[in-house]
């Protein structure tokens, strides 16, 4: 699956949200600043942020980095943090990093500012990732393992990306034209669905809490709901599993439970583990920190820290299909 979007900033002056939707964008990154310091927070931010989200285009935003240092980066996440002030995001919060006044501080040094901002940005809540052009990551970053941790966003202004290493996002242009904005914009191509809300584009979920049998399929049709591989797949991820549905037995098992059970809980009564990051991932379900401090919290735990404890009493409720979403 690809996805369609842009990413703006104050350059691109007053949008057409309206029109950008009926141009076929699917989502937007929005520069929410550059540096450590509350001045520098992008003029146009709240402008573009209510606009797309007024549109129900799903939202992300990005930083762009001048720090030099690792103390640098966790100030400029603070500052970023402090921007969003609990906002919702449907996309990742971006590390901009390529300016030319940091290739000096050398290659473990710049990994680690990476590291450091996506940290403090997972902790507030929120998805991390990082963005830097092809030369960027290969010369100055450790892309290989930033990109185990985080979602990348590479640069290359090209017909075919090149870049070797693992990312879910490519801006190819920056001359890009869209109706609905004046001058050229940013274009982007998205190959992972990483969206944690989509608005307004939720689908209607069946009650299956009186069905007693155990094939998703049959039970779809005993309500008269499309049982077909791509109603499942879209059932799959509005119930809040994040892999890639594939009509697998355990993934239909998990389905048909979490209808059973209801929108509202994820349930995984046969895991025999004790971790409950596992768990999830066996589910489907992001098991980044900054999503399991969000299921955390709406389970009662408003002071995640990722502890044993707190893990076994949220791994406990996964079992019993008590664990809010």
């Amino acid at each position: 699956m690809e996805y369609k979007g842009i990413d703006v900033s104050k350059y691109q002056g007053n949008i057409n949200f309206k029109k950008v939707k009926n141009a076929g964008i699917q989502f937007a990154i929005v520069r929410i600043g550059y540096g450590q310091y509350e001045s520098q927070k992008d003029e146009y931010f709240e402008a573009n942020y209510e606009g797309f989200k007024s549109q129900n285009i799903p939202v992300g935003v990005y930083l762009y980095s001048y720090a030099k240092s690792v103390s640098d980066a966790k100030k400029e996440a603070a500052v970023v943090l402090k921007w969003l002030n609990g906002r919702r995001l449907n996309l990742p919060v971006y590390y901009d990093i390529e300016d030319k006044s940091q290739i000096n501080l050398g290659k473990n040094t710049l990994t680690k500012m990476c590291e450091a901002f996506c940290e403090e940005i997972e902790k507030g809540g929120y998805w991390a990732g990082v963005y830097a052009n092809k030369y960027f990551f290969t010369t100055y970053l450790d892309y290989q393992k930033l990109g185990e941790k985080y979602t990348l966003w590479v640069a290359q202004y090209n017909d075919v990306n090149t870049f070797s290493g693992k990312y879910d996002m490519w801006q190819y242009t920056s001359s890009g034209r869209v109706n609905g904005i004046s001058g050229n914009v940013d274009l982007d191509t998205l190959y992972k669905d990483i969206f944690t809300d989509t608005g307004n584009d939720r689908v209607d979920l069946p009650d299956l809490s009186d069905y007693n049998g155990t094939s998703i399929v049959d039970a779809l049709k005993s309500v008269g709901y499309d049982s077909s591989f791509d109603s499942r797949k879209n059932l799959y991820r509005e119930v809040g599993f994040t892999d890639t549905y594939k009509g697998t037995a355990l993934q239909n098992e998990n389905l048909l439970n979490a209808l059973k059970k209801g929108s509202n809980e994820y349930y995984y009564s046969d895991y025999k583990g004790y971790s409950f990051v596992d768990a999830l991932k066996q589910i489907g379900v992001d098991a980044s920190f900054a999503n399991r401090k969000i299921i955390a919290a709406r389970n009662g735990i408003s002071n995640y820290k990722g502890t044993s404890s707190q893990n076994l009493k949220l791994l406990n409720l996964l079992k019993e299909g008590k664990l809010r979403k």
